[in-house]
């Protein structure tokens, strides 16, 4: 018997041995780390409901006055001329639209001159001119003609007591100054602000 064969059997409880103590280690009891939970996700308040307020009217911005606001004048043919060219001023600027005024309503004012034209002859206190109704500045003055009995309440009165409009109506339409003129005064009604009237001498030639 050759000298392997003889060693084999001395061999092989070595290799078997040696192939135990390469097994691998037994997993029983070995803890497996479980993943971690994700946090929820992070909620938001929600936007305010709060409406912001609306902005504010813009201020109109108008040249000096000859008188306070809420007095009528009139601004007499004596008066200084620094008042008078104020007066003349005022004006302009009263029947000069702004950015914010509303657009003329052509069919607003054809309706108003009629109305107005028959609203005048009954209440003037002298001869009313022919056509004694007419629209200037681009529709955005209506002038009003009569005889005699212009002051500073009549522009209002015949828009609102005997033509059935108001200065809020009109306004709306585009029209931004009522006035009346007789022999001797012409009185401007604003209807952007009810309170400003001015009246001055305007003998008619």
């Amino acid at each position: 018997m050759s000298v392997a064969r003889r060693a084999l059997p001395l061999c092989l409880p070595l290799l078997l041995a040696l192939a135990a103590c390469d097994e691998p280690a037994s997993t029983k009891g070995a803890s497996s780390a479980a993943p971690s939970a994700a946090p929820p996700p992070s909620v938001e308040p929600p936007p305010s409901a709060t409406t912001p307020p609306p902005p504010a009217k813009a201020k109109i911005e108008m040249p000096p006055r000859p008188v306070p606001l809420g007095s009528a004048g009139p601004i007499q043919p004596s008066a200084p001329p620094d008042q008078q060219m104020m007066a003349i001023q005022y004006t302009i600027a009263m029947v000069t639209p702004r950015g914010t005024d509303p657009l003329v309503d052509k069919d607003y004012v054809e309706r108003i001159v009629k109305k107005l034209e028959a609203a005048v002859r009954t209440a003037d206190k002298g001869k009313t001119p022919p056509n004694p109704v007419k629209a200037n500045k681009g529709n955005r003055k209506l002038e009003v003609d009569m005889g005699k009995g212009c002051n500073e309440r009549v522009p209002e009165n015949l828009l609102h007591q005997r033509a059935g409009s108001s200065l809020k109506e009109a306004y709306e339409a585009g029209v931004l100054v009522i006035s009346c003129h007789d022999d001797k005064w012409e009185c401007h009604q604003s209807t952007r602000i009810p309170e400003d009237v001015l009246c001055h001498a305007a003998p008619r030639r």
